[in-house]
């Protein structure tokens, strides 16, 4: 069985490199794609990823993970394990006493697929608040808003009941449920999906995948679920849970009012699973063209105005004369779509410093910060020992680290001087959407430290790091 996607020229499949380019161009302006594939008729016509970001590097899906879990509930359904009718608090019993609202047992599990639970917001504070940790009764007790089925309220605690019932029915977890039915099959190794307090993967967000595997999924579903010859998702249950079921034309972006299915969303053009900051599987079966996206961006919408605008007008049903002039634009566009490191400004000749702080919430205790031609390197005194980041002047240098994260990522630094007395040190998380910036100032001899995050969407801010004192080594 073969795991890799066919690759073909764009002219053999009715789209014009020269066009593909200038849409490359296009979203190369926004910060930023991280990758990105585009495939027609079955086959790989654009393959991009913006340097340091990587082809081989899981990415952080957020809320495209929904459409995973969605098609795990769609798996278990056709195992005769549940049917979408089913009663949510029928798969735990043992929290009836638990719940507020009445109206709670009504909720079924195409209530949860739907987004119609009943709530008006998410309901995570709720599973937050549980004293115990316990997301099931903190969903469970919640009270309702409106009657189940009813009203459309975006709920990623929603999503993790879904999950919570695929590991009540099967005994697995999502991911380890999905790893023989989907993964393997696919060729997809998947990163972690991280888990509640009580080890159930969180449903709603939390999956790492590259940007292949989207790939790879995109495809599948625009297949109705069929790849080489072997029915993997049941084609019945794709059909239902792409039909706009709930509706959401109360939101004001226009790819967010279409309409919403099992945990997919309708779009001007197909359907789609959808990420924060630029996670897309696009599948757009009247053009037999599905697009895989990871970003790290505020405007995650503009994407899809790209390529609906400029892409979808000028695809052709027929194939097109090959064009090698505009195929080397299109590789040309590829190689030079890194992002753009900052200036490293002029050289200043600053002596290596020591520096503590005072207590803060990160809980980094000091460090040091040394200066070699390249590069520097921040060296900072954390609860578990020293961590570096690295950042090349002008440049991106990749390197992993913690810090206030739940566990370490792939990074990538760059340094920049400002101006004699101000370094910019400017972080890029490989595998996920967070990007951020270190401001040092070195004025009088002495240090100061500023912080920011952009994209930093359910990350906890690092509270301000007051240097308490520093000296030079």
């Amino acid at each position: 069985m073969s795991f890799e996607l066919p690759r073909c020229t764009p002219e053999s499949q009715g789209v014009k490199s020269a066009l593909l380019a200038e849409v490359l161009e296009d979203l190369n302006q926004l910060p930023y794609v991280k990758g990105i594939i585009l495939l027609r008729h079955g086959a790989v016509i654009a393959e991009n990823y913006r340097a340091p970001y990587r082809a081989d590097v899981p990415n952080a899906l957020w809320s495209l993970s929904k459409s995973f879990t969605s098609c795990a509930i769609g798996l278990a359904r056709a195992e005769k394990r549940l049917e979408v009718e089913d009663k949510v608090i029928d798969f735990f019993p043992e929290y009836r006493a638990c719940v507020t609202d009445k109206r709670m047992f009504d909720v079924t599990l195409q209530d949860l697929l739907t987004m119609r639970s009943g709530h008006d917001v998410c309901a995570f504070p709720y599973a937050h608040a549980d004293t115990a940790g316990d997301w099931v009764r903190g969903f469970l007790s919640s009270p309702l808003v409106h009657d189940p089925g009813t009203f459309f309220a975006y709920n990623s605690l929603g999503t993790y009941m879904l999950s919570a019932v695929i590991r009540r029915v099967t005994g697995l977890n999502v991911r380890e449920y999905l790893m023989p039915r989907l993964f393997e099959p696919l060729g997809i190794t998947p990163g972690e999906w991280e888990c509640c307090p009580a080890g159930t993967n969180c449903g709603g967000f939390g999956l790492y995948l590259k940007t292949m595997d989207i790939a790879k999924f995109s495809q599948l579903l625009l297949n109705k679920g069929r790849w080489n010859g072997v029915q993997l998702l049941p084609e019945d249950y794709l059909d239902e849970a792409t039909l706009p079921h709930a509706d959401n034309s109360m939101n004001e972006l226009p790819d967010w009012k279409c309409g919403y299915g099992y945990q997919f969303w309708r779009s001007r053009h197909g359907f789609r699973g959808d990420g924060a900051c630029g996670q897309y599987a696009l599948m757009l079966p009247e053009e037999d063209m599905a697009v895989a996206v990871n970003g790290s961006m505020t405007e995650m919408g503009r994407v899809l105005d790209i390529l609906w605008e400029k892409l979808l007008p000028q695809l052709h049903g027929a194939p097109l004369p090959e064009d090698p002039e505009g195929a080397a634009l299109l590789e040309k566009v590829c190689a030079s779509s890194g992002v753009p490191a900052a200036p490293a400004g002029e050289k200043v000749l600053i002596k290596d410093y020591a520096f503590e702080f005072y207590p803060n919430a990160a809980g980094i205790e000091g460090g040091s910060i040394k200066f070699l031609p390249d590069k520097c390197i921040l060296a900072l005194k954390t609860p578990r020992g020293v961590e570096e980041i690295r950042a090349g002047f002008g440049r991106f240098e990749e390197f992993s680290a913690q810090l206030q994260d739940r566990r370490p990522h792939p990074l990538a630094g760059c340094a920049s001087w400002k101006d004699e007395n101000t370094l910019e040190i400017t972080l890029l998380h490989l595998d996920g959407t967070f990007r951020d910036t270190w401001e040092i100032g070195f004025a009088d001899g002495t240090l100061q430290f500023r912080w920011r995050t952009v994209c930093s969407l359910f990350r906890p801010l690092m509270m301000p790091l007051q240097v308490v004192s520093s000296r030079q080594i």
